[in-house]
């Protein structure tokens, strides 16, 4: 076995350790905040759920790394920019300051608010190429994603 070979096993390896152990944790209290957050459960209209993801703050390899919940739908045909309004005001109407659309990112909603257990940010997302989906899922699709910044 080559030193690259090796080093490549190592690394799986030890990323399916990360993984199993993460699975196995308990919510921290940054993460609840998150999934307390009413665009925790925010759902498209018309969309369809098809992954959900969370994770506990903590480091990786001596980096902090910051509790995160997030949600992706695929929705309709088209649907990309209406979809993405509606989740821009159902942000504004739970709390969230959100901001200007950006020119350069114009398929991104970024949004941030502060909540007992520190500041917290949103970004709502469209993705619209198949090739950064994951796999059965087609474009378009609307994430919804959380991510506590800490006290």
């Amino acid at each position: 076995m080559s030193t690259r070979t090796a080093i490549l096993v190592a690394a799986a390896a030890l990323g399916v350790l990360v993984l199993a152990l993460a699975r196995g944790e308990e919510p921290s209290a940054q993460l609840q905040a998150l999934k307390a957050d009413p665009m925790a459960t925010y759902a498209p209209p018309g969309g369809t759920l098809v992954q959900t993801r969370s994770q506990n703050e903590g480091s990786s390899l001596g980096k902090p790394v910051s509790a995160r919940y997030t949600r992706m739908f695929q929705i309709g045909a088209g649907t990309g920019e209406r979809a993405l309004e509606r989740a821009a005001k159902a942000a504004a109407d739970a709390g969230w300051a959100v901001g200007p659309r950006s020119t350069a990112f114009p398929d991104v909603v970024g949004a941030d608010r502060s909540v007992p257990s520190g500041r917290i940010q949103l970004h709502v997302s469209v993705f619209r190429d198949s090739r950064i989906l994951p796999d059965g899922v087609r474009p378009p699709a609307l994430q919804v994603s959380l991510r506590h910044l800490g006290p």
